[in-house]
């Protein structure tokens, strides 16, 4: 198995894509960083 670290920045919810792929074709822009890929954000996710 291997494992493979990401940059600090990438944005967890799209992978550093800025893009989901949608089931029935085509895609949208990640809500959360704006279709950027990165964000700032990555350390104030929250569990619950």
């Amino acid at each position: 198995m291997y494992l493979s670290s990401s940059p600090k920045n990438q944005c967890p919810y799209c992978s550093g894509k800025g893009y989901f792929q949608l089931l029935l074709g085509g895609s949208e822009t990640c809500s959360k960083c704006q279709g950027t890929g990165v964000t700032d954000e990555t350390s104030k996710i929250t569990f619950c």
